[in-house]
């Protein structure tokens, strides 16, 4: 070999190594999504050679029978497009039948079995994919004072909390007081050990203002805590809270009250388009869509946001993919 070709060479193989392995992140990050089965053929079939989820079903839909259906509520975490279906809905059957944004709690939040939830009632739970919805909630994170305006690396490793103020506390004693120290004093009927904050406005009168503006709704922080943990334990990141939040609402096919249990990715309906939805539920209420109000969308294809590559390689190995499979999402080993 002629001398100093071999350092050449080898500099020459690692940057074709380097270019292979962004064109792969790239293909991740420019597909687009199945209704029912996670990433494109763009980024290779989503149940060839899975490392975690592997072997796990989706959740099955629970059909109710047709024209059964007496109220529709409608669940999904911040940024998963529970806004854009929730006001869809309202406008093609509210004339007729009512559309919630809650179920046992607000929309957003984990459910439990409550005899309050309306007899007959259709659950449809929305998600977004694990990567996207993440980087949504780091740029938009609504409700969560300690994660505003963190790098991705912290927000997705950041403990799932804030600290609980002075006048949760002070809230807590007058209820023990009253003798009420195990019931649902907090916010959205949640127990105390449960959530933090458990007041809806925890900080001191005066704390915001002009002096110091609040966003993304910060000044009602809203970390719920590891869901049935009698200790109330947080949750280590946002990764695990959105783990539980997919079992939690998959679960609520099983309560009382709900008759039918659908599950939608958001970039689903994007792609496909909204006319099977509203005629499911036309076929699972009896009643038609409000000819005049009821506007369809069509198909449409949204550009994703650009997101890092680097972070793209730590959800792949850090989402909990037992969890996503369960409502579609499956690792993609092309990334």
């Amino acid at each position: 070999m002629i001398p100093g070709i071999r350092p050449w060479m080898s500099l020459f193989i690692l940057c074709v190594g380097s270019v292979i392995i962004s064109y792969q992140q790239m293909n991740y990050l420019s597909g687009s999504f199945l209704p029912s089965f996670g990433y494109d053929d763009a980024v290779g079939d989503p149940t060839d050679d899975v490392d975690e989820g592997e072997g796990v079903e989706m959740a099955e839909f629970r059909e109710p029978k047709d024209g059964t259906i007496k109220s529709i509520s409608l669940l999904g975490e911040r940024n998963s497009g529970t806004r854009w279906i929730y006001g869809h809905l309202g406008l093609c059957f509210n004339h007729s039948i009512p559309v919630h944004r809650s179920l046992s709690r607000y929309k957003h939040w984990f459910q439990y079995d409550s005899s309050k939830i309306p007899s007959n009632t259709l659950s449809i739970a929305m998600f977004r994919d694990p990567l996207s919805w993440t980087w949504a909630m780091k740029e938009v994170p609504h409700h969560a004072s300690a994660h505003v305006d963190l790098p991705w690396e912290t927000f997705v490793t950041k403990e799932w909390t804030t600290e609980r103020l002075f006048k949760d506390e002070e809230w807590m004693k007058h209820q023990m007081d009253m003798k009420n120290d195990t019931g649902r004093i907090c916010q959205e009927n949640f127990h105390y050990h449960e959530i933090v904050s458990c007041l809806t406005r925890p900080y001191p009168d005066g704390y915001w203002g002009e002096h110091r503006k609040h966003k993304f709704s910060q000044h009602q922080p809203f970390y719920e805590m590891r869901v049935n943990d009698p200790e109330g334990k947080p949750y280590a990141n946002i990764l695990e809270m959105r783990a539980d939040k997919i079992r939690n609402f998959v679960e609520s096919a099983t309560y009382t009250n709900v008759k039918g249990f659908w599950h939608y990715q958001y970039e689903g309906l994007l792609k496909t388009g909204t006319e099977e939805l509203v005629a499911k539920i036309e076929r699972a209420t009896g009643l038609k869509r409000n000819a005049e109000k009821c506007k369809i969308y069509e198909p449409q294809d949204r550009r994703k946001r650009k997101m890092d590559p680097k972070f793209v390689d730590y959800m792949m190995h850090h989402v909990d993919w037992e969890a996503e499979a369960l409502v579609g999402y499956r690792r993609s080993t092309s990334a």
